[in-house]
């Protein structure tokens, strides 16, 4: 099929609804936003043959046809479709082959793989699983498109992380940040505190990240080397927050608060 555009044929009809309603002021506009899209949606529409935008994408049940779609889709540059994605979503793991397919070919553009990872997401499918483990460790990438990964792998990765793990003294500094971020999820394994640890120590620009990947991996063990950083001389008022956090996360005392003069982001938290 030729690529439609849902959105801009939405955009349409809410033009004529606001034109039928001079009267509101913009927030009652904002307010009925819902309302305007579930009409449009239950809608028969005629540049749709009749059938509503949001039934339209039921008609089809192969997921390597929708898949194609959302191909389309994405390379006309063409927004897809929220009831395509819901269509697709709504297949499960009956569309996961496919999705998997379209997001492992790295040929495919950071647009598309995003998308059908995000599907793959939503679905809760597992099947992905191998090619994030390998998207997260390699060198190369778009940061949104590994960040999805870490998502996936986040809720999904227990039973890769040995191999993770493995992996995580001979890849870049930025792929280990990403590994440690999925691990966190998972305590159990020794490697995990002793790494964060070690980066929570000697990476001083990255204070706060590994620090509250320490708070949600729930070593009581980190509390003392966290707390020790509370009184630096060179911490950011924002790295301190997030070394604070990380503490109570763990069930520790941060003590008397700091203040931090001069400090942008205090004096902004100051004015507010």
């Amino acid at each position: 099929m030729k690529p439609i555009d849902f959105d801009q044929k939405f955009f349409e009809y809410a033009q004529g609804w606001i034109a039928l309603h001079p009267n509101m002021t913009e927030k009652q506009i904002d307010e009925s936003y819902n309302q305007i899209m579930l009409d449009w949606l239950n809608a028969p529409a005629q540049w749709l043959g009749g059938a509503t935008p949001g039934t339209y994408f039921s008609r089809y049940s192969d997921p390597i046809e929708l898949v194609g779609m959302v191909e389309q889709y994405v390379r006309s540059g063409i927004g897809v479709p929220e009831p395509l994605y819901n269509r697709i979503v709504s297949l499960g793991e009956d569309a996961a082959e496919a999705l998997t397919y379209a997001f492992s070919k790295k040929k495919n553009s950071e647009e598309l793989r995003a998308t059908v990872l995000g599907m793959l997401i939503d679905i809760g499918s597992e099947k992905p699983i191998p090619a994030c483990v390998d998207l997260i460790c390699s060198t190369q990438g778009e940061s949104d498109l590994r960040e999805m990964a870490v998502q996936l792998l986040s809720q999904h990765g227990r039973d890769v992380l040995p191999t993770l793990l493995e992996r995580y003294p001979n890849v870049s500094e930025e792929a280990q940040a990403l590994i440690l971020d999925v691990a966190c999820n998972f305590p159990g394994d020794e490697r995990i505190y002793t790494y964060g640890i070690e980066k929570l120590l000697n990476c001083p620009e990255q204070r706060a990240l590994y620090a509250s990947y320490l708070g949600k991996l729930g070593d009581s063990r980190a509390i003392e080397p966290l707390k020790q950083m509370l009184s630096l001389s060179d911490l950011g008022y924002l790295d301190y927050i997030e070394l604070r956090n990380a503490i109570e996360a763990l069930g520790g005392d941060p003590g008397e608060e700091r203040t931090f003069y001069g400090d942008p982001d205090y004096e902004a938290m100051r004015n507010m």
